[in-house]
């Protein structure tokens, strides 16, 4: 018995030691949870958005304030950044900046900007396209001023006219002066209250016969005097005035054409002279006169003399005193050579005399 007694004593003294040990370490583990955080973690950073142990309480949020007043509030958490910061600094408000108005801002720059300037509306600038249309317009509605849109009839600056005034012909000596060829007077009949018509340069011109005596023409009459090209359209105007045209093919003898100008030029103040592809090789020379003409292949003296004195001023727009109006008026000049001289007046009072004092003597 007294063994089974000490058997159980120390039985129950072994029990009561675990049972205090394990109350030990139970209060050892609860003091342990009771530490502070940063003995239990090695951690030393910055926690988002807030550290253990720290209150879950939303930060007070900062007023819309002018950056100004933003930039007094003392910051809690300082920063060693002296930098400027992009777009905003920390604690500053995300208020958009309001750049300054063009109207406030001053620029020295006193000359002028192009395309537009700081704060003017970028908007096409139309004037000058308009004064452009208004010229173009202009020129469009000119009825004949002797210089623009003179392409209608001849370019004088365009070389593809050249062909006017130059003898493409492989074979001259077609043109060469043949004797047994008579001259041929041509005379073409019109009423007697026929008054032929003025047209604008915007109206083509085309005539009824070849050369042409009569017809339409251009306001503006051509200087008087020797041309590189007169085109029918401007020649006609002078032809109704009672003027004579001398025509030569680009191929016709040099020697010819020479001696038919300086009749003609000897005769009359009242005369043009210009190269026409309109003749043939068979008679590559010709006076024209209003409704009348002369195509010849020799030069006849006589016969030149008789026609200019009996066809020249008359037309239906001649005038007696044509010195009135030749040196006021305006005229179409382009290609012009050579302006013709006064024979005896600017009204011809004699035609051909220095031919009748030949005849005298």
């Amino acid at each position: 018995m007294i063994f089974n007694t000490r058997y159980l004593l120390a039985l129950c003294l072994l029990c009561a030691t675990q049972i205090v040990c394990h109350a030990k370490t139970i209060k050892k583990a609860e003091a342990n949870l009771l530490r502070p955080l940063q003995e239990l973690s090695p951690w030393q950073g910055k926690w988002f958005p807030y550290a253990p142990g720290e209150p879950h309480v939303k930060p007070k949020k900062l007023q819309h304030l002018p950056t100004w007043q933003t930039n007094a509030i003392p910051k809690n958490n300082s920063d060693p950044w002296q930098g400027k910061w992009f777009p905003y600094a920390p604690g500053e408000p995300h208020i958009p900046k309001r750049e300054p108005s063009a109207q406030q801002t001053k620029d020295s720059w006193q000359g002028k900007w192009f395309p537009q300037a700081p704060g003017e509306p970028h908007l096409p600038k139309t004037v000058n396209r308009v004064e452009m249309k208004k010229q173009k317009e202009q020129q469009l509605h000119i009825c004949d001023d002797g210089v623009h849109n003179l392409s209608v009839d001849y370019d004088p600056e365009d070389i593809r006219e050249n062909f006017n005034y130059l003898c493409l012909n492989s074979n001259r000596s077609l043109f060469n002066p043949n004797l047994n060829t008579e001259a041929l007077l041509t005379q073409h009949f019109l009423p007697s209250a026929y008054v032929p018509p003025s047209k604008c340069l915007n109206e083509s011109i085309a005539f009824t016969h070849i050369p042409p005596t009569n017809g339409a023409f251009r306001p503006l009459p051509a200087v008087y005097g020797s041309y590189k090209y007169l085109p029918p359209q401007r020649y006609m105007r002078n032809l109704a005035e009672g003027a004579i045209v001398m025509l030569y093919h680009p191929c016709a003898y040099q020697g010819q054409v020479e001696q038919l100008q300086h009749i003609v030029a000897g005769c009359l103040y009242r005369h043009l002279v210009t190269p026409s592809q309109l003749l043939t090789p068979e008679r590559p020379l010709a006076l024209l006169a209003w409704r009348h003409s002369l195509s010849m292949s020799v030069v006849d003296r006589q016969q030149v003399g008789q026609f200019i004195r009996m066809y020249a001023k008359l037309g239906p727009l001649a005038v007696e005193n044509l010195a009135r109006v030749v040196e006021q008026r305006e005229t179409y000049k382009a290609s012009l050579l050579t302006e013709a001289r006064l024979v005896t007046d600017l009204d011809d009072s004699e035609l051909c005399g220095y031919m009748e004092e030949e005849q005298h003597m």
